[in-house]
């Protein structure tokens, strides 16, 4: 199948956008720095000291959606199949957003197949797993089904989401993994904050 899941390749970080070294250029001049240190420069004589710093917020924007997400991780990008590309933001706990974005079909008949695919292993290995579909409304008024997959084993718990939205030949497919029920892990924050700036185009 030309349009499979491609799941294996959601943990490729071939393409990471590094947000800790940067170059500033002041005329002919070019600094090395990083985030969040001190540097000295000498400009016409005077000494300058200064100190770069992120936004507690960072933003990801495209022609298809728009999110903010906490500063600290990394948006790591790769092109899976030819019209699919996929945006990945993970915690170091395993837990995190991947966005699919395609340019030749729409996606939004693709959540149950996605869903399955996630937790098919976990359920093999004897995960009890509950269903919770729920819809979701934007500020702008804009509504979107979410399938949602909770899987138990003793003290464990993960946690799937997967929604979609298109039109003819694109569309957005977004899913969201938990690897605990920690409602303040940096997964979780990451997740909440997703959602709440989520804009779709």
């Amino acid at each position: 199948m030309k349009y499979r899941i491609l799941f294996i390749l959601f943990f490729s970080f071939s393409d990471a956008i590094g947000q800790e070294d940067y170059t500033i250029s002041i005329n002919d001049t070019s600094l090395k720095i990083s985030l969040d240190k001190r540097y000295e420069l000498t400009v016409n004589g005077k000494k300058l000291v200064f100190l770069v710093s992120s936004n507690d917020t960072l933003a990801y924007d495209d022609n298809l959606i728009s999110f903010r997400y906490p500063k600290g991780f990394n948006v790591s990008k790769a092109k899976l199949d030819e019209g699919i590309e996929q945006i990945m933001i993970i915690s170091a706990e395993g837990s995190g957003i991947i966005v699919q974005k395609y340019s030749t079909l729409d996606p939004s008949k693709l959540n149950e197949m996605m869903l399955s695919e996630v937790t098919k292993e976990s359920i093999n290995y004897g995960y009890a797993l509950k269903r919770e579909d729920y819809q979701k409304t934007f500020k702008t008024g804009q509504k979107i089904n979410v399938n949602k997959a909770v899987l138990k084993y003793k003290d464990e718990i993960n946690i799937y989401e997967v929604a979609s939205i298109g039109k003819k030949d694109e569309g957005v497919l977004i899913m969201t993994m938990k690897m605990d029920d920690d409602k303040n892990s940096p997964g979780q924050k990451l997740i909440d904050l997703m959602w709440k700036t989520l804009v779709l185009k």
